[in-house]
């Protein structure tokens, strides 16, 4: 990985490559730096059934830089996003946690996907996006490429649009919404700068746009209410291209519908500089092109596949090592086990003897007398509840939290009644809780929010050592 760094920092040629499954085509372009800005040095379409490999050796031959890096974007059609609220939790536990609730939220295996996404602190934690690809669809990719340092990222492919719309299109709002034209459809995206925020695709074969033009904008404007999300119609809309006569009627129907419509406008001196044509060029080799500028700056891309794929093995490998570490201390355990069991013995041989030579009375008292006395001072202390243990667990693991009565009898379980700020740090409490030592079946009662103070007021019970058994 860090090679790959290097090589995005010093090369001067970059590959983009952008795969649709659904075509059954990869569209390939070189970029290179020139003057303080980049150039197209070769493009071509290739066929996926070919295979990637084969067509990234094609492509390498064109190369003057053996080893260019390479960004791959993956078709925006096969691509599933989810909003999620995730808790303030340490960075190795979110790739985990991502994939759990996305799993239950998305409608496809866990092991049939690959996960990439986009965090934004918040004041809960983190505002999270998931981009979700089948994973046969990252797999071919991520495999014998990623092996030889040269893919530097694999990326939904509106993230080839987003680096040509700040350098080869008249300026734009920062954060917009872009509708274009390509060959299978109408392709919808939300960028913020040179970020792919979120992407779509509506389906629709040139007979369909002629035929049954109303469903297709149709299907556009629901497609629209879902990515604008939260801004709803507020956020600026570009058309593109403008001399489409489908996307000038689109343009006209969605201003109508309430939208702040315009036309994306390109450079034109910018577009021959990088020897690009907007008007002979296919959408999908734009994008590729768009994907080789990215390989030659040194952008973070948003939803990086490769980068998250790395973050989950990594996470893999911390949670084996941990599994390691754990049999090594059990198997330590039990060594000292065997050997307490061996002085338990040889400490109860002597134990007899010192019993049989006390046998004999002594001012009418026997020692048997004596030690059973001791026997039942020792029980009576392990009966006894430790206070100071126990309040220290509940402090820990508090967080702030507001307690408001505590609870306990021999025999039933502790029952703790506390007010938090919000559900999250209710489930904190409750995990942490159940990491103290001696604390079992830590169970979260009826958690209330009071609408009028915002806070949640909750009842956990659980068992503490002997005592509640």
């Amino acid at each position: 990985m860090k090679q790959t760094e290097q090589n995005r920092q010093t090369a001067q040629q970059a590959a983009g490559l952008v795969i649709s499954t659904g075509v059954g085509k990869i569209w390939a372009a070189i970029g290179q730096r020139r003057n303080g800005g980049f150039e197209r040095a070769h493009h071509a379409v290739f066929e996926l059934t070919d295979g990637l490999d084969n067509a990234l050796k094609r492509l390498l031959d064109k190369a003057d830089d053996v080893h260019m890096p390479v960004v791959i974007g993956l078709d925006s059609a096969q691509l599933r996003y989810v909003d999620m609220s995730l808790p303030p939790v340490e960075a190795a536990q979110l790739p985990q946690l991502i994939r759990t609730q996305a799993e239950a939220r998305l409608p496809l295996d866990g092991d049939r996907m690959q996960l990439a996404w986009r965090l934004v602190s918040s004041a809960q934690g983190y505002e999270c996006t998931v981009a979700a690809a089948r994973l046969d669809s990252t797999e071919a990719a991520l495999g014998r490429l990623s092996l030889n340092g040269r893919l530097c990222a694999m990326v939904p492919d509106a993230a080839g649009f987003a680096q040509l719309r700040t350098r080869l299109f008249a300026p734009t709002p920062q954060t917009c919404i872009v509708l274009r034209r390509r060959s299978d459809g109408i392709a919808l995206m939300r960028l913020n700068e040179a970020t792919p925020l979120r992407s779509a695709v509506v389906h629709a074969e040139t007979a369909d746009i002629a035929e049954r033009p109303a469903l297709v904008m149709q299907d556009i404007q629901m497609e629209l209410e879902t990515i604008a999300q939260k801004q709803d119609r507020q956020i600026p809309l570009y058309i593109w291209p403008e001399n489409d006569p489908f996307m000038r009627r689109t343009a006209e129907h969605l201003s109508q519908a309430g939208w702040q419509v315009d036309t994306l406008k390109a450079d034109r001196a910018a577009m021959e500089q990088a020897h690009l044509d907007d008007e002979q060029d296919d959408a999908a080799m734009l994008d590729a092109f768009g994907l080789a500028m990215l390989g030659l700056t040194d952008t973070t891309p948003a939803f990086d596949f490769m980068q998250s794929r790395q973050m989950a093995r990594t996470a893999q490998d911390t949670a084996m090592q941990h599994k390691k570490r754990l049999r090594t201390i059990a198997v330590i355990a039990v060594l000292a086990v065997l050997c307490a069991a061996v002085a338990y013995w040889s400490l109860l041989l002597e134990v007899q003897q010192l019993r049989r030579e006390l046998a004999v009375e002594a001012d009418g008292v026997k020692a048997e007398t004596i030690l059973q006395q001791q026997a039942y001072q020792e029980a009576v202390a392990r009966a006894r509840l430790d206070m100071l243990e126990l309040l220290d667990a509940i402090q820990d693991s508090r967080d702030g939290m507001l307690l408001d009565s505590i609870e306990f009898e021999q025999g039933k379980p502790v029952k703790l009644v506390a007010t938090a700020g919000g559900y999250e740090q209710v489930y904190g409490f409750q995990k942490r809780l159940e990491d103290k030592e001696g604390v079992a079946q830590v169970r979260l009662i009826d958690p209330r929010l009071d609408e009028r103070t915002r806070q949640v007021r909750f009842t956990l019970q659980f068992h503490y050592k002997h005592y509640t058994r």
